[in-house]
């Protein structure tokens, strides 16, 4: 037999035929059958696999204590979910990126992780909305048991606390934020809709038969009962306000206008604190701008939540002031916190007239510029707004120095050194030494945290409104990162 290129294809086409002699009724491919019935009852417990994140949600909610939800119930009328099993699937949403009540809810038909969870129960998603609304104070709890829980098994280790903050939406419109002044114009133009609507109710009574029928015709239309509760929202806003710079948003009266990567926006200010093991040990939102006003409530909360303290504290220089410093310091702290001028320290030194090129003698108290001219003592300064006390040197000669413009603004060249002078450049020789910048590396860590949170899950809007609400929702954000983290250390 001659051997050609394709003679295994031949070889090939023979077999096959043989096949289908011997084997007449042999399929390619498996059975699909959408009715097929099951020839035992199937078990919940198969519907996910062996160490699957929802098996940990599981286990980790079954040791929460509820009983004080338990005693809101009554023993009368239909059955209510246990709490633990809302609890489930609130937690496993938010681990997720499913925190609406509704994806919940379908997903409790679909998602075989929500049907174990759920133990195929199908609650309604009011019923979850409802739950979640009605204990926003024992999501807190909560979160405590699960820092507990983290340091049982070893996490949230003490020592290092790491802080920082970030920019989430608020659930309000931008456009509504205004100051007095605005307010009490829309107020007047709502007053005047108002009272336009009703006296053209009032002379038109032949068309009123038309209109309503065999109704009384006294009935308020929709459009002036909706002006009516604007009104009386406008009133409550500016009630809060202040002063006449203050601006408050109508529909989230917590919410500000604060500077996030995309613009200025109503946001909210979302502060956490982790250890260096990557557990969130303290969560909460604010509406202040800026995080200096933070740095001791942030430690102070992840201290309290976690119940141990930390003695080195890691921050940017957006958590930094003289004020901060001595706190920290007297609590007995090492702080790895640049200052602000600290980031522009080496290009600014690039002036030979830099603060840094004057020579301070101890003995005489005194600095000593370039130019080889004297700086004495004049006074004690007091910032209250700042809240810091500084000693003023000035230089007399200035005017007669041909050097005078390029040293300084004004007539005479003035240092200022606060009495915490010391204190902050102990900081600053502290983080430029080898072991400082180790430590301090650590803090992109909360970077990385806060880009699982915002881009891998999607949370880059709160959905609640208010400093309580939208600090409960954070705080079952931060749940789901630490829960995610404990299954993925498989520690639980």
């Amino acid at each position: 037999m001659r051997v050609t290129e394709n003679s295994h294809l031949l070889v090939n086409i023979k077999q096959q035929r043989r096949y289908k002699f011997c084997f007449p009724f042999m399929q390619k491919f498996k059975p699909v059958i959408t009715d097929q019935l099951f020839l035992l009852p199937p078990s919940i417990e198969d519907f996910v696999p062996a160490g699957h994140l929802a098996r940990v949600v599981n286990d980790i909610v079954d040791t929460i204590d509820v009983s004080a939800i338990e005693n809101k119930y009554s023993i009368l009328g239909q059955k209510s979910y246990h709490p633990h099993l809302i609890l489930k699937l609130l937690f496993y949403g938010y681990c997720t990126g499913f925190r609406s009540g509704r994806k919940i809810a379908a997903a409790c038909q679909q998602d075989t992780a929500f049907m174990f969870l759920a133990c195929m129960y199908k609650p309604d998603f009011r019923t979850i909305n409802d739950f979640r609304k009605d204990n926003i104070s024992f999501v807190h709890q909560c979160f405590s048991h699960i820092v507990q829980l983290c340091k049982e098994l070893g996490m949230a280790k003490a020592g290092t606390l790491i802080l920082d903050g970030t920019k989430l939406r608020a659930n309000a419109n931008g456009n509504q934020t205004k100051n007095k002044e605005q307010y009490e114009q829309w107020l007047d133009r709502v007053e005047n809709d108002i009272t336009e609507m009703l006296n053209e109710a009032a002379s038109n009574d032949e068309a009123e038969d038309k209109m309503y029928g065999n109704k009384r015709g006294d009935e308020i239309p929709k459009e002036l009962h909706s002006k009516q509760r604007l009104k009386v929202r406008i009133k409550a806003a500016l009630e809060q306000i202040k002063d006449e710079k203050q601006r408050i948003n109508l529909t989230d009266n917590d919410a500000n206008y604060i500077k996030g990567k995309t613009g200025i926006d109503t946001n909210y200010n979302c502060q956490a604190a982790i250890t260096e093991d990557g557990i969130i040990v303290g969560a909460y939102t604010s509406n202040n701008p800026s995080d200096r006003s933070e740095t001791i409530k942030s430690i102070e909360t992840a201290e309290e939540t976690s119940k141990e303290k930390y003695t080195n504290i890691i921050a940017d220089s957006g958590y930094a002031s003289y004020g901060h410093f001595e706190t920290l310091y007297n609590s007995k702290k090492e702080i790895y916190m640049p200052d602000q001028g600290m980031l522009t320290e080496a290009e600014d030194e690039k002036n030979p007239y830099h603060r840094n090129h004057f020579v301070y003698n101890k003995e005489k108290n005194t600095f000593t510029c370039p130019e080889q001219q004297e700086l004495i003592y004049s006074r004690r300064s007091w910032s209250e707004k700042n809240n810091q006390k500084a000693d003023r040197y000035i230089c007399k000669v200035c005017p007669t120095c041909d050097k005078q413009k390029i040293c300084t603004k004004g007539k005479y060249r003035e240092i200022h050194v606060e009495k915490r002078e010391w204190l902050r450049k102990q900081i600053r020789e502290r983080l430029k030494s080898i072991e400082g910048k180790i430590v301090y590396r650590k803090r992109m860590l909360i970077e990385t945290i806060f880009g699982i949170i915002k881009n891998n899950l999607g949370y880059l809007k709160l959905h609640l409104r208010g400093i309580e609400k939208t600090t409960a929702e954070w705080q079952l954000i931060c749940i789901g990162y630490n829960i995610k983290r404990l299954h993925k250390m498989k520690l639980f």
